[in-house]
């Protein structure tokens, strides 16, 4: 578990300038964990999420680099709506095949 300090520089910038979201927060909450024993993979899984789970009520986000495998409901957390219309307008003239889509995908705007 880490404690990473936000502020300064980063709170200099407005929110809405940058994809970057929660320029405003004091901390960034970090968990990690990690294990070889593949057979223990359930159990730390399961382990972690309750963890999460009870953490949950402290958050007012997250950042999108942290995420795992939340899919839609991940990326919906780590920007507001008005960032993912302007990042799927992006995503559709750069990338308006989706073909980088295995990240925390974003997908391009229909126009």
């Amino acid at each position: 578990m880490s404690l990473q300090a936000y502020g300064g520089a980063i709170a200099e910038v407005d929110d809405e300038e940058t994809a970057f979201s929660g320029r405003d927060t004091a901390f960034e909450f970090v968990a990690a964990s990690r294990w070889q024993d593949a057979s223990e993979d359930d159990r730390r899984i399961a382990a972690a999420r309750r963890y999460a789970a009870t953490m949950e009520r402290f958050a007012s986000g997250v950042y999108v680099n942290a995420l795992a495998d939340e899919g839609v409901a991940g990326v919906r957390r780590a920007y507001s709506d008005a960032k993912l219309v302007r990042l799927a307008a992006v995503k559709a003239v750069y990338d308006p095949g989706n073909v980088f889509d295995l990240n925390q995908n974003i997908r391009p705007s229909a126009g």
